[in-house]
């Protein structure tokens, strides 16, 4: 019977990387996309610090020292601290857009930025602050789609234009001219880009806010990873705006009194993910007592690195790319811990999160902070850990049995995740390479 099982599992893998895995990383490799992924992990920095920048300096004010007024002036300034990063967003995919799809930089960044500009609020805010804030966490879908929109026209004109002052002039005119034109149509129902994109956001926080819409997210991040392929970042462009928005909406309601409307945030994922994608840090915690040499090595080498929840290592090191054994608790164990986070938030037995941390944080603490010091929010990710160790446990221990008994199937799984891992860092260091117009424009 097992050894039936374990042939199942090696067909439906073997079938995984002959027939999926290709088409996974050529979706992953695709230009528009790895864009996106490049762009987002440094305006989240961006973010943070206008966050800091605002809650200290801007507006200059008489800092109240008791928590309720600094937890208060905190979210009034990360509020912000959204807008800001989906300018920065807007900026970082012009041009990666443009060093991908090879056309000039320069003229992409200055006309994407006219762009966006173009599709702000009207009447335009005076001050930046509040043009900041009333954009927040849409501005990062209008910085997609305005980015890519912009890129798109670029790289059609240079494709039939060889002249370079030409195409860069054509191309100004077209790109002033079709945001322009959309402004001014949206102009007497008082309506912007960015107002249309808002009213959009709102029923999509709404559906990424029920249990099966969060299930569908998990699943797919957990099961491009097995393939190699960088899950949230894969995601990022419909995710992120959309979670951001819901953190965002939740701190708000929060600020003014009122009770978080959302369950499902982006910093959610903290309580269902300890140790990083597929829940590894119990997994981890295994390989610290195995038999094989290198896997107990590598599980202590890569335990800090799980404590603040970045997990390559093991995906690659250990590996769980490709891996028949270890692929049904990968994709599964996440399920089941993101069904018992959302029920544990839906019956009010766990506050909502309000405030967006950064995934370095260890999960124990980042649930308490991030529900403003709920206490039942340490215990339930304590809670999910232990689950995890419980449903991880027999499949590790079946996946060390085969490999102590044939040896030479850690060396091929290795040497597969050592070939998806290069693919991976080649086109990090030489994005140009990705597919996109043959000639590269000066």
């Amino acid at each position: 019977m097992k050894l039936s099982a374990a042939r199942g599992l090696d067909a439906a893998v073997g079938a995984l990387e002959m027939r999926l895995l290709p088409r996974l990383q050529r979706a992953a490799d695709e230009p528009h996309f790895a864009a996106v992924r490049a762009s987002i992990q440094p305006a989240f920095w961006v973010m943070a610090a206008t966050t800091v920048l605002v809650y200290f300096w801007i507006p200059p004010r008489p800092i109240a020292w008791h928590l309720s007024a600094l937890f208060a002036r905190f979210l009034d300034a990360y509020h912000i601290g959204f807008g800001a990063m989906g300018v920065a967003l807007m900026l970082l995919l012009a041009n990666n857009l443009a060093l991908r799809l090879h056309y000039n930089r320069i003229a992409a960044i200055i006309l994407t930025s006219i762009a966006f500009a173009l599709s702000l609020p009207r009447p335009v805010p005076l001050s930046p602050l509040v043009l900041l804030g009333t954009l927040s966490a849409s501005s990062l879908f209008l910085a997609i789609i305005v980015a890519s929109i912009s890129g798109e026209m670029m790289r059609w004109i240079r494709r039939f234009i060889s002249n370079l002052p030409l195409a860069l002039a054509v191309s100004a005119l077209a790109v002033i001219v079709v945001f322009a034109g959309i402004a001014a149509l949206l102009a007497p129902s008082h309506q912007s880009v960015a107002d249309v994109l808002l009213a959009t956001v709102k029923p999509l926080i709404g559906v990424g806010d029920t249990l099966p819409a969060l299930l569908l997210v998990v699943f797919l991040q957990v099961l491009l990873w097995t393939a190699g392929v960088h899950g949230p970042g894969f995601l990022a462009a419909l995710t992120t705006p959309i979670f951001l928005g819901a953190i965002d909406a939740n701190g708000q309601a929060l600020l003014h009194h009122e009770a978080p409307p959302h369950i499902v945030t982006i910093t959610l994922f903290l309580f269902f993910f300890p140790g990083g994608s597929g829940a590894t840090l119990p997994l981890n915690l295994l390989m610290l007592f195995s038999k094989i040499p290198r896997i107990r090595r590598l599980g202590y080498a890569s335990l800090l690195p799980s404590i603040i929840n970045v997990n390559e290592p093991l995906i690659f090191g250990l590996p769980l790319v490709m891996n028949p054994t270890l692929t049904i608790p990968f994709i599964c164990v996440p399920l089941i811990l993101a069904t018992t986070t959302y029920v544990a938030m839906y019956f009010g037995l766990v506050d909502k999160t309000v405030v967006f941390l950064p995934s370095a944080i260890p999960a124990p603490i980042a649930a308490w902070l991030t529900t403003n010091g709920d206490w039942r929010a340490v215990v339930l990710v304590l809670g999910n850990i232990v689950l995890a160790f419980v449903l991880y446990a027999p499949f590790y221990r079946s996946f060390e049995e085969a490999l102590r008994a044939k040896p030479e199937q850690e060396a091929a799984l290795v040497k597969t995740a050592e070939a998806i891992r290069e693919h991976e860092l080649a086109l990090e260091r030489h994005p140009e390479t990705a597919e996109g117009d043959e000639e590269p424009s000066a």
